[in-house]
């Protein structure tokens, strides 16, 4: 392996050498240096130590201290601070040797001196001379050690850099062939080009989906190796490594790329180039990498497919349906084009599904299915909408058209029959059909509309096509009542509704105390009051009752709660509280009045429950253990609205009642109806017989009170009695009578 720069073996020989030399240098000089330095305060500090000792003796023997030599020669060997040969003497003023420690010394040698003073006059000096051979004796070692440390700088600066180069090189070599092996293990396919397009490595993933060898495809135009095309158009596509050095920038995958083989198969794939530049920045080539999208573009065709239709049917489901028929409106609008929107709810399915069970439900949706679909164009767009709703768009399809496919879907839905373990069941189709232009409004409302018309088809008897239009009065009426379901949730969810209260008045006066009744009212978004006329049909057409009534249970219990508390009197009460036949039928909501009446501490015996006599006789199984199961805790019942069903009479005495209230529309024109005023008479006597308490609803006027008085009718209702009031207002006045002790003994069972 040859070295990337042959000037770097010389450089670094001539930066070692420099190295070495500034240190074999450096060493001995600063090693005399910081010596030298050292000395000369060390001589300097000593000669005027023994100055100052000096000029004591002087100051002491002014006069003889020149001839005490051997005193002062003393003092210069005692005050001696190191063994380094040295030599001091003491001189007078004129340069006369007055004393010496020892011999002059021969040079080199350092030399310091110092005045010796007289009361402040200068008579003489000291000097002190120091060898300086034994530093330069020192400095010498200094400099072999410096020769041999610059040696060892020499020997490491200049043998590290070859070995750092050839571990780099070593490590370029592993990273080369670890680039290698990664490359053929990869999952992708990798190509590599030289800048003139031209094969020059594929890994073999690469190998694989092109049909090509790397051997065979080195030196090929990479346009020959890869070529792609578009998979939905068959157009060919811009090879990317030629565009990524021919842009030089990375290149992001083509959409719907397919692979042409070697052998003209085509595989779908997902791909990406970039340009490969040298350190200088110019592009040497490009890399290209892809990968095969076969089971992915598979799957995400299967996810779009589960995105858009019924896992059941098969058939489009609600939100792709009404994406296709938001293109068709705005294609309407554009183009001023007609076309048909077919809203179908099937009837008589739930009888399946309470017959048979869910999974024969299914089986029969999806034979249904199948056979609308065979009733369609190949063009129309089928789908359900949910549960047993279907929707039909006959696109570029006037109402005239429509008419023959439309009825030949209701002639296919009569004539299906569904077989299910020995069992044979027929079901019926109600089809509300709205026509699609240029001025028929949005999505929703359009959506709304076929669906209202859809329900009057109901309405109309089942089984059969509403055709809408815009100023049809049933329809409208159909769309307020569901105007009206978002209107009343909100209501409950905003605490808008209000509790009223109207007077049950006995027309023969007896002990028992008030008695009245709880009616509904709602607020609209401005405050103002809203008859339950305006919203109670649209609840119970949507199934909104069942929340309604648990709401006015609930808030009834809690402001009776206060009222009866700690007062027997008020136990004489009753308060009638109307259910609707969803709700009674709930089996949950036995249950829920008992909890109801046990948080509030309501007693059981002040609470009569109407339930209308038409409710009553439809689901008359459930309505007797309704009243029965409540009515063993201590709750009465009320039967509202009776006279109004066709058998009354023969399902009265299955019922277990406290209160008949006679039909309104009998009594409001009982005064100039003679048949009304026999209804009345006869429901009357028939009550009496039985033991059950009557109740004269309606009651308007003075005339109709008198002839209910005069005929034995227990207890009216109505404006002639009084008005309803808000119960938050309602000031009870009861009797001042004491119960009957068996009265008294029920009252404890049921607290």
């Amino acid at each position: 392996m040859t070295l990337p720069d042959s000037r770097l073996v010389p450089n670094a020989t001539w930066l070692a050498g420099i190295f070495a030399g500034l240190i074999a240098l450096a060493f001995p000089l600063l090693y005399f240096g910081l010596s030298y330095q050292y000395q000369v305060a060390s001589i300097q500090t000593e000669v005027e130590f023994n100055a100052a000792n000096i000029s004591q003796v002087i100051n002491a023997n002014p006069e003889l201290w020149q001839f005490e030599e051997h005193r002062l020669v003393s003092l210069l060997t005692d005050q001696a601070s190191t063994t380094l040969p040295e030599s001091r003497r003491i001189v007078d003023t004129k340069g006369k040797l007055i004393a010496q420690s020892q011999e002059k010394l021969t040079p080199p040698y350092l030399s310091r001196s110092a005045d010796l003073r007289d009361s402040g006059s200068i008579v003489g000096r000291v000097e002190v001379n120091r060898s300086l051979s034994p530093l330069l004796l020192d400095t010498a070692m200094a400099a072999l050690i410096g020769l041999l440390l610059g040696g060892v700088t020499f020997m490491v600066f200049r043998t590290y850099p070859l070995r750092a180069l050839k571990r780099a090189l070593s490590t370029l070599a592993n990273e080369k062939e670890r680039a290698e092996v990664t490359l053929h293990s990869i999952g992708d396919a990798v190509i590599t080009t030289n800048a003139d397009g031209c094969i020059e490595y594929l890994n073999p993933v690469a190998e694989q989906l092109t049909g090509w060898s790397s051997a065979a495809a080195y030196g090929q135009p990479s346009s020959q190796v890869f070529n792609i095309i578009n998979e939905n158009t068959g157009e060919l596509l811009d090879n990317p490594a030629e565009k990524a050095v021919r842009e030089n920038r990375i290149v992001s995958a083509t959409n719907h790329a397919g692979l042409i083989k070697r052998n003209g198969k085509i595989i779908p794939i997902e791909d990406s180039a970039a340009p490969i530049c040298n350190s200088h920045g110019q592009i040497i080539g490009a890399v290209l990498v892809f990968h095969d999208v076969s089971h992915a573009r598979a799957m995400a065709i299967k996810l779009s497919h589960q995105a858009s239709h019924d896992a059941l049917t098969g058939l489009l489901n609600r939100h792709a349906f009404e994406t296709r028929l938001q293109q068709v409106l705005e294609n309407a609008t554009r183009e001023n084009s007609y076309h048909t929107l077919c809203y179908m709810d099937l009837d008589q399915f739930k009888i399946v599904n309470d017959t048979c069970g869910h999974t024969a439900g299914d089986e029969l949706l999806r034979q249904l299915s199948a056979e609308l679909r065979a009733q369609v164009r190949g063009s129309d767009i089928l789908a359900r909408l949910g549960g047993d709703e279907f929707g039909l768009l006959l696109e570029g399809c006037s109402m005239n058209m429509s008419d023959i496919i439309v009825g030949k879907l209701l002639q296919a839905v009569r004539d299906f029959r569904f077989s299910w373990q020995e069992q044979t069941f027929s079901v019926g189709v109600s089809i509300g059909v709205v026509s699609v232009h240029a001025e028929c409004g949005g999505l929703m409302e359009i959506m709304r509309a076929a669906d209202s018309a859809c329900y009057t088809a109901k309405d109309r008897g089942r089984n059969r096509i509403y055709v809408y239009q815009p100023d049809d009065h049933e329809v409208a009426l159909r769309r307020g009542e569901m105007q009206w379901v978002s209107r009343i949730t909100k209501a409950i969810d905003e605490d808008r509704f209000r509790l009223y209260y109207q007077t049950i008045q006995p027309i023969i006066p007896d002990a028992q105390g008030a008695h009245y009744e709880i009616l509904l009212r709602m607020l609209d978004e401005d405050g103002k009051i809203i008859s339950p006329a305006s919203f109670i049909p649209a609840a119970e057409r949507y199934g909104l009752m069942p929340a309604i009534d648990r709401w006015v249970i609930q808030n009834t219990f809690a402001k009776l709660g206060a009222l009866y508390r700690g007062d027997t009197k008020q136990l004489l009460h009753t308060c009638s509280i109307n259910l609707s036949g969803t709700s009674w039928a709930n089996e949950d909501l036995v249950g829920f009045i008992c909890e109801m009446a046990a948080q509030y501490r309501v007693p059981a015996r002040v609470i009569c429950f109407e339930l209308t006599e038409t409710a009553a006789i439809t689901h008359l199984s459930k309505a007797i253990a309704f009243i029965r199961e409540l009515k063993s805790v201590g709750f009465r019942f009320s039967l509202d609205d009776f006279g109004s069903g066709v058998s009354s009479f023969g399902y009265l005495k299955q019922l277990p009642v406290d209160y008949l209230k006679i039909d309104g529309g009998f009594v409001r024109n009982m005064v100039d109806d003679k048949i009304d005023l026999a209804m009345v008479e006869t429901i009357n006597n028939i009550g009496h017989i039985m033991g059950i308490k009557t109740i004269a609803e309606f009651v308007e006027n003075e005339a109709i009170l008198e002839k209910l008085t005069h005929m034995g009718v227990d207890n009216a209702q109505g404006y002639a009695i009084a008005k309803p009031l808000p119960l938050d207002d309602m000031i009870i006045r009861t009797p001042a009578v004491t119960p009957p002790q068996e009265l008294s003994a029920s009252l404890m069972v049921a607290n």
